[in-house]
């Protein structure tokens, strides 16, 4: 009996919707098909054999504890990160798996994931220069030398909810700014996808839902 129940709570937690699509995205070929539509409108500019996986708790798009405890305990969202060992670049996918609310705060939310990526590789690289030999004063202060670089992130977030999306999509949506100030207030953008859009898209690669790659088959709506 014991056992029946621990394979029926194993296979519930496997069917929930964050662990299904994690396990969806996880694919290297949908992963970098997602990006490539997303950021070059479908050239295959990223390939899934150039791409590496990243553990989201370690490389942790996120460095500092209290963001990645609230990641953890947060129910509607996934997290995937990949890096392309092509570009050096690294891709950090988060879905809202929520369909009822929208989070109004989200660009400030993708501040604080981005600047956790790029804070723990800046903690890691400092770590090589704790003596300060062969550092100019500069460096030494800054922890870091003039020629150092960092891995960029890109973040994308997908929003399968069943309400249209009606929150701000970048930071000076969630700010009251005067007009005249906005140009110096810096702003901070997010990539944000509905998953219909998603679908759509996917449907268009495959031929439109037809035989016929030039036909567009409007039945699949119906």
């Amino acid at each position: 009996y014991n056992r029946r129940r621990i394979l029926l709570l194993e296979e519930k937690r496997n069917n929930k919707p964050d662990v299904v699509l994690k396990k969806y995205w996880e694919n290297k070929e949908r992963f970098s098909d997602f990006f490539n539509a997303v950021l070059f409108d479908g050239k295959t500019v990223i390939r899934p054999e150039e791409l590496e996986d990243l553990d989201t708790d370690e490389s942790s798009i996120l460095e500092h504890k209290n963001y990645a405890e609230t990641l953890k305990a947060s129910r509607d969202n996934i997290a995937i990160c990949k890096k392309s060992t092509r570009y050096g670049i690294n891709f950090v996918m988060l879905g809202m798996e929520s369909q009822e609310h929208i989070h109004y705060a989200m660009p400030m939310r993708i501040m604080g994931y981005d600047y956790g990526a790029y804070k723990k590789q800046y903690d890691n690289n400092a770590a090589k220069y704790k003596n300060g030999k062969g550092l100019s004063s500069d460096e030494f202060l800054s922890k870091m030398r003039k020629t150092d670089k960092f891995i960029p992130v890109i973040t994308a977030v997908i929003y399968y909810g069943e309400r249209s999306w009606d929150g701000a999509v970048s930071l000076h949506g969630m700010l009251d700014i005067p007009k005249q100030f906005s140009r110096y207030v810096n702003d901070y953008k997010m990539i944000l996808i509905g998953f219909g859009i998603i679908v759509l898209g996917f449907i268009l690669m495959m031929g439109g839902g037809s035989d016929d790659p030039n036909e567009f088959n409007y039945a699949i709506f119906s």
